[in-house]
């Protein structure tokens, strides 16, 4: 029974990563260096979650995320978890993101550490979290 939870942990991801890339690629660029606007993280550490880190805040828009969400219909167990990773950062915000699940979205977003022009963003279907997600965002 351990074995099949684990397979099927192992083909969703991978699904689910799949999903991911091909939304994301439609509003920026990948690169795993941080110069580009986001990292799909493509390690599987067997939780039933995918992470992306957010290196430019335009990859926040409502559009994006909803496009994530959307992604998720019907893996009711699923989440992404979006971590903003802004390089330069690093010392001056706190670790902040959203966890996106197929029915809600968790809004961990620290907006008095944002530009002023991302800070009043409102994401459907959100909920603020003051508690972590999985992956402890």
């Amino acid at each position: 029974m351990a074995q099949d939870r684990s397979d099927d942990q192992e083909v969703t991801w991978g699904l689910v990563l799949d999903r991911i890339r091909d939304v994301l690629a439609e509003f920026g660029v990948e690169d795993p260096m941080g110069g580009g606007d986001y990292l799909v993280v493509d390690d599987n550490y067997g939780f039933r979650w995918n992470t992306v880190e957010i290196h430019s805040l335009r990859m926040l828009k409502p559009a994006v995320v909803k496009a994530l969400q959307a992604r998720l219909e019907g893996i009711d167990d699923w989440e992404i978890v979006v971590a903003v990773d802004v390089p330069g950062t690093e010392d001056l915000w706190p670790p902040m993101g959203l966890t996106i699940h197929a029915t809600e979205i968790i809004d961990s977003l620290e907006r008095a550490f944002l530009p002023p022009e991302y800070r009043d963003l409102i994401f459907e279907g959100a909920r603020p979290g003051p508690e972590r997600n999985s992956a402890g965002l």
